[in-house]
């Protein structure tokens, strides 16, 4: 089925919460000898939300690589499940910059728009998602009890296809605290990429460490350093 369309269709499966909750927070990141700040924030609307990732160098590397890589998804709630409407990046760290934008089902049973100045238009995939609604989808199925075994995600004009291992009962230690957690790991096998992130339990599964990989070693590792939950 794919796409988190498992427990999407399954009526087993506790109900989801009435609504995401807001939250804000900011992630300090190693990247080999590179640091920087990330933070994450989704923001309620009248009809449905705003999700903004920005990643940030900071320090010494902060001379050498100036700008920002932000990220912006519009979401919205269709019965028990959490999709996006569209999103957008813009990359001012690389030279030159790169801008990235998305329409998901616009027009019907498409996604279009543009990556790197090249045009976008494929087949939506039902239950899609792009890099970042994908963390607000994983954290909607932990919060109603359920555990998220594949989903599809579009990057670079293309699906790419995910498996899912979750693990319960973990802890993960940051600055803001030692959490239990639940960790959720994901990668696909074309690049050898990877993700492991920790959700804390305690803060309705706020994500406290983001560790990417690649070909079987961490490139980066994002660590809880402030949070905010609730409008």
């Amino acid at each position: 089925m794919g796409v988190l369309a498992a427990w999407l269709a399954s009526a087993t499966f506790a109900a989801a919460p009435e609504e995401a909750r807001a939250f804000s927070a900011t992630y300090s990141v190693r990247y080999g000898i590179l640091r920087g700040e990330m933070t994450l924030a989704l923001e309620r609307l009248e009809a449905g939300y705003t999700y903004e990732t920005v990643l940030r160098p900071r320090g010494f590397v902060s001379w050498l690589r100036r700008g920002e890589i932000r990220e912006t998804s519009a979401l919205v709630t269709a019965g028990d499940q959490i999709r996006p409407l569209d999103y957008q990046s813009v990359d001012t760290i690389s030279k030159p910059a790169r801008f990235t934008s998305y329409a998901f089902d616009q027009p019907p049973g498409r996604v279009t728009g543009e990556y790197k100045s090249e045009a976008v238009d494929v087949p939506m995939k039902p239950g899609g998602h792009n890099r970042i609604s994908v963390q607000i989808a994983i954290m909607r199925a932990l919060q109603s009890g359920v555990r998220p075994t594949d989903f599809s995600v579009l990057d670079r004009r293309r699906w790419r296809d995910f498996k899912v291992e979750v693990i319960p009962d973990q802890v993960a230690r940051t600055p803001s605290g030692d959490f239990e957690t639940v960790e959720v790991r994901y990668a696909y096998k074309e690049k050898k990429k990877s993700w492991s992130i920790h959700y804390a339990v305690a803060l309705d599964y706020l994500p406290v460490m983001i560790v990417y990989g690649e070909n079987g070693k961490t490139k980066s590792r994002a660590v809880l350093t402030e949070y905010q939950i609730g409008d």
